[in-house]
């Protein structure tokens, strides 16, 4: 199916992060796994990653919002983003570990 590829191929470009901005509130997804994530796991940035290493880690939170924005306006790929969100949480829940986040 061909929001599954771009879901997919979201996850893969994450990876390699984007633009950086680190807002809150009107940058809501509209998916509340989705929001939830996002807004604990830039809390977990702010508070406990060492600032020099900062950047990276902003990049891939303003891709992660415009994409799954994106994807929130499209009825189809709206309905698979909580999965989407949820396996990416679950990701990078482990990789923030040695940060101390818990999310």
């Amino acid at each position: 199916m061909r929001i599954t590829t771009r879901l997919l191929a979201t996850l893969v470009l994450v990876g390699a992060g984007a633009t950086a901005s680190l807002a809150q509130g009107a940058n809501e997804i509209g998916v509340p796994s989705c929001d939830r994530f996002i807004n604990d796991y830039e809390a977990c940035i702010t508070t406990k990653v060492p600032e020099a290493q900062r950047g990276a880690f902003s990049q891939q939170i303003t891709q992660l919002r415009g994409t799954w924005r994106e994807f929130a306006r499209d009825g189809q790929a709206r309905q698979q983003l909580d999965s989407v969100c949820t396996a990416q949480s679950a990701q990078l829940r482990q990789v923030m570990a040695p940060y101390g986040c818990s999310f």
